[in-house]
Parts: structure tokens; sequence; C-alpha cells
């Protein structure tokens, strides 16, 4: 294995990062002066999908082992709840 030299960058003086405090401090003054619009509060809380219903499941490790042997025996990469949402899916339609 080939070695690297770690070379490090000089410190800078005291000078320089009180430049560099101050100019990030006009930056910044700089940015807060723009203004901007605040929150708006809303009556209902905003849902991504109010369609979507969300639960805990439980399920052991052993189902859980079969389940990602199965997601791994399918071309391409699914995520778990894609693949249980699919078998759902399926076992409604019987």
């Amino acid at each position: 294995m080939a070695l690297k030299e770690l070379i490090k960058p000089a410190k800078s003086t005291q000078a320089e990062s009180t430049e560099k405090s101050v100019k990030m401090d006009e930056v910044v003054n700089k940015f807060i002066s723009q203004g901007g619009s605040t929150a708006q509060e809303t009556s209902q809380p905003i849902a991504v999908n109010q369609e979507d219903h969300r639960l805990t499941l439980r399920i052991p490790q052993w189902l859980m082992d079969r389940v990602d042997v199965k997601r791994k025996e399918r071309v391409g990469s699914i995520s778990r709840n894609l693949w249980i949402l699919e078998t759902i899916e399926k076992a409604c339609k019987k």
C-alpha cells in the first residue's frame, strides 16, 4: 500500500482570523437586512398525503430475514416497505 504524506495547511494569524470573522458578519447582516416573510399558521397540520395510514408493525427477526431474501431475489433494488406493500396488495387480490 502506498503511503501519502499528510501536509497540514499553515495556521492563519490572528489578524486573518479577525478579518474573516468581520467579513462573515457583514454577509450575515446583509442577508438578515433583506428581510423575508414569517411562517404562516395553519388551522390543521399539513400531511404529506392524507390518504396514507401509518402504523407500527412488529415483525420477528426470522421473518424479516426471509423478507430480505425475497427482496434480494428480485431484479433491481426495492425497499422493505414497498416489498411489503406489494405483497399485501397481491394477498388482497386473491
